[in-house]
């Protein structure tokens, strides 16, 4: 498993979540973390490290996909192969599935996210009501959906509140 940034809210939820997820699930185990700090290189320096010294992984979780992408290269620099997967669905992620090198990403879509926050902004100050609270759905892509994902961000569509909250 790949970690963000020791502190970082996020990365710590993420590694919480597979933690769990793994616990749920008989015979898979976490068998080493590293820190990848959410920089490509970092992570694929750390996931290099952890494979110099171990055998395996059958796959490895990363907390967002630019970790992933390092553990991609350190495992095709290593001659080995593990399931891949990782957060965010960024368009070099989606390329990766697309070949095989990564298995899957989690959307937790920023972009969308923005645009709603800043959406419900401006509609609170013109004084329209707003939601007290908003969940978007994460969705998982793989090489089954992931065509849906294959654009540029800024080429991506995002829901307006209206079509959010349908």
């Amino acid at each position: 498993m790949i970690a963000g940034p020791v502190a970082s809210v996020t990365s710590i939820a993420r590694v919480h979540a597979f933690e769990d997820a793994a616990a749920k699930h008989p015979g898979i185990r976490i068998v080493g973390t590293c820190v990848g700090d959410y920089v490509r290189e970092v992570a694929r320096d750390a996931v290099a490290g952890w494979l110099a010294a171990n055998e395996g992984p059958d796959g490895c979780l990363a907390a967002n996909d630019v970790m992933a992408l390092g553990a991609v290269d350190a495992l095709r620099a290593a001659r080995r192969k593990a399931a891949v997967v990782g957060v965010n669905a960024v368009p070099e992620a989606i390329a990766a599935i697309k070949s095989g090198e990564m298995l899957a990403t989690a959307d937790f879509n920023a972009m969308r996210m923005a645009a709603l926050a800043t959406e419900c902004a401006v509609r609170h100050l013109r004084g329209e009501a707003v939601p007290e609270r908003i969940e978007l759905p994460v969705e998982i892509v793989d090489r089954s959906n992931c065509h849906l994902w294959d654009l540029p961000f800024e080429q991506r569509p995002i829901p307006t509140l209206q079509e959010t909250l349908a």
